[in-house]
Formats: structure tokens, C-alpha cells, sequence
């Protein structure tokens, strides 16, 4: 279920895509913010809730279209690279962009950004309700 269409993307500002482009990441994205947010658009209508928490969760799902789009991966088997590799003889190790000391990391797929878009909406709570 798409939560934003790419007219509402434009409309946020975020990174500029294609159409196209928009629509390789939108139904995954939105997949994704529903795991963060514990599937709560998918039991509540989002577009009569209030307009703050409408609009922080549109904004976090444009917001991992955008870390989607940028990392040109849609699942953790893409967004994991390996830091080194071989071919014919010469080696290639990459420093890493996620811990300091180079050992090996796992990158997420989903995006800090929308995580901190999320955060004071009540969306991310764990509690028992």
C-alpha cells in the first residue's frame, strides 16, 4: 500500500527522482516505515489522522524513498557490499562508513533519517498499548 504519492514526494522537496524511478522504491519504502512503525497505518486510516503525525510519517517515507534511492539498493542483500574484494591479483579493500575501527558492518536498509522524522510521533513507541 502506497502512502505517498509522487506528486506529494515532489511537493516535500527531498531528492529529485523520475516517475519511474519513484515507483521502484515507493511500495517498499512504505513496507519498511510499516515494520518501524508496527503496521499502525495498516489497522488506522492515515489521511484522517492529525496532520502532524500525517505528515512526519509522509515525510519518513519520503525519506527512506530517498536512502532507497540514493544507496541504489531496496533489500539488505544490496546494501551490503563487501569492504574487500580480488580480481587477478590486486585487491581492494574499502574503508568503512560505519565504524570507526573497520571491522565489518552491516549496513541498514532502513534509513536513520526516517527514523528520526518518526521520533516524538508516538509511531515508534514498544510498549505494551
Amino acid at each position: 500500500m502506497a502512502y505517498l504519492s509522487y506528486t506529494e514526494y515532489q511537493e516535500i522537496g527531498y531528492t529529485s527522482m523520475t516517475e519511474d524511478e519513484f515507483d521502484v522504491f515507493v511500495n517498499k519504502a512504505c513496507d519498511l516505515v510499516d515494520v518501524q512503525t508496527r503496521n499502525f497505518y495498516q489497522f488506522n486510516d492515515l489521511e484522517s489522522d492529525i496532520d502532524f503525525r500525517k505528515s512526519k510519517f509522509k515525510k519518513a517515507v519520503a525519506a527512506q524513498i530517498e536512502y532507497m534511492y540514493q544507496a541504489n539498493a531496496t533489500s539488505t542483500l544490496e546494501i551490503n557490499s563487501p569492504q574487500s574484494w580480488s580480481v587477478d591479483g590486486m585487491s581492494v579493500t574499502e574503508a568503512s562508513r560505519y565504524n570507526n575501527t573497520g571491522a565489518n558492518e552491516s549496513p541498514s536498509i532502513i534509513s536513520d533519517d526516517a527514523i528520526l522524522i518518526l521520533s516524538g510521533t508516538g509511531l515508534l513507541f514498544r510498549g505494551l498499548g
